[in-house]
């Protein structure tokens, strides 16, 4: 920046100086007796103009480098101003990242839970018209029943009092009469014992009708209930329909004063308000099966992405099982060879074996005359060596079948897990959907008692 300011005040002063030189000279030649100056002129006019030029110029420089002064310091004032405006700049970038973040929040979980909350008053509002109406039903249904119940109580009483004096008359009749007393009285047994049932009966009739009744009652209470609800419900509706109309009602009072407005244009204006009621239902029933579209394309991309993930499962459960089996072929090679060497030092124990066995044989043929003589008996190697041979092929066999066992467990085993994995992932999906069918008859089954 200094270089800068420097490059800058001697361009200042070269173009100074210029103007300066063009001044004199345009000066010296508008003067009338400018050959008589330049011949008079001596030496030390030459040295005075040239040391006020100097001074001229020394002022200049000085000027130049308050004013440099200056410019430094305003660069000085500008780049902190500069800082202050980036700082501030920075803060005002980092608020509008939290505000741009927040805006995203809003528009990701706030306004779909609100357009959510918004679907499932207008379902409520439906389903409470629904059960309001069904409610209704069920109401003059119970009211029906009940007037049934109240007659046949009334008639179920009249039977018992008309009984109760049957049998008040039959109990008077005397004890002593006729012959058709006397039949009379014979049969009168049976015919109480007749009366007695169908008066327990019409008793037991009475009891569960009163249970009936008071059941009906009861749920008439709850259903009365209900009504009371949405009938408040419906009230407040009709409260905010009645403002909305009392509003069209002063803005069209408000045009027809102005005059504006004709009958005319109010018949007008109700159709266009009829036409876009109908076209709001029409937007509301395609955006309700937008929605019913959008979910069912949701499940069908949520199955896919099980299918994928299934199938992902599976390749890598496969590509699993594939480096298992290479791990086990290259145990199964490590193991062969370990046997083939095995193998070599058996033969070459053997060979050796049978070369001590010859080489005793044949000491024992030509020893035995001396051993004889000596009365002592030679160590019995040749069958120790035998059993011991015989022990150690036992030994390898058993430990072959080991191993061979170990290998069909660890194989069975692999096995299981891969058919335990198939029928999980094919048994798992079926699962799901199967509970989700149970939640939907559950909340169809809360529905309809709630309904009910």
């Amino acid at each position: 920046m200094e270089s800068r300011h420097a490059s800058l005040g001697r361009r200042t002063l070269e173009e100074i100086r210029q103007k300066r030189a063009a001044e004199r000279l345009i000066k010296a030649s508008s003067g009338p007796d400018l050959t008589k100056a330049i011949a008079i002129s001596n030496d030390v006019p030459q040295i005075r103009k040239s040391e006020s030029a100097q001074r001229i110029a020394e002022d200049d420089i000085t000027d130049l480098v308050a004013q440099l002064q200056q410019m430094q310091k305003k660069n000085a004032d500008l780049e902190e101003e500069n800082k202050t405006l980036t700082s501030k700049l920075w803060t005002i970038e980092a608020e509008n990242g939290t505000f741009q973040k927040r805006l995203n929040d809003l528009e990701q979980n706030t306004i779909p839970s609100l357009r959510k909350a918004l679907r499932d008053v207008a379902m409520e509002k439906d389903a409470a018209v629904v059960a309001k109406e069904d409610l209704s039903a069920q109401i003059r249904a119970l009211k029906k029943r009940l007037k049934e119940a109240e007659e046949e109580q009334y008639r179920a009483e009249e039977d018992t009092a008309a009984l109760r004096a049957e049998l008040n008359s039959l109990q008077q009749q005397p004890m002593s009469g006729s012959l058709s007393g006397t039949n009379s009285m014979s049969f009168s047994p049976d015919y109480m014992q007749t009366m007695e049932t169908e008066l327990a009966n019409l008793r037991s009739l009475l009891e569960q009708e009163s249970m009936l009744r008071e059941q009906e009652q009861h749920r008439l209470a709850e259903e009365q209930a209900l009504t009371t609800t949405l009938t408040s419900q419906k009230h407040d509706l009709e409260e905010k329909l009645a403002v909305l109309s009392k509003k069209i009602s002063e803005d069209v009072t408000q045009k027809d004063s102005d005059g504006t407005f004709s009958m005319k244009d109010k018949e007008k204006l109700e159709n266009q308000l009829h036409d876009m009621a109908v076209a709001i239902e029409r937007l509301e029933s395609s955006r309700q099966k937008l929605l019913m579209e959008i979910d069912s394309q949701s499940s069908e991309i949520e199955r896919l992405f099980e299918e994928n993930s299934n199938l992902s499962s599976a390749n890598e459960e496969a590509n699993r099982v594939i480096v298992q089996w290479e791990n086990q072929v290259k145990d199964c090679i490590k193991q062969n060879e370990e046997l083939r060497s095995v193998l070599e030092k058996l033969r070459t124990e053997q060979a050796g074996l049978e070369i001590s066995n010859d080489k005793l044989t044949h000491r024992g043929l030509f020893g035995s005359n001396r051993e004889g003589e000596n009365g002592t008996q030679a160590p019995d190697s040749a069958p120790d060596i035998v059993s011991l041979k015989g022990q150690l092929v036992k030994e390898q066999s058993r430990a072959e079948a080991l191993s061979v066992q170990v290998l069909k467990l660890s194989v069975q085993l692999q096995q299981a897990a891969q058919a335990y994995n198939g029928l999980a992932r094919i048994y798992k999906p079926v699962l799901r959907n199967i509970e989700g069918s149970l939640l939907k008859i559950k909340q169809d089954g809360s529905e309809v008692l709630l309904r009910a």
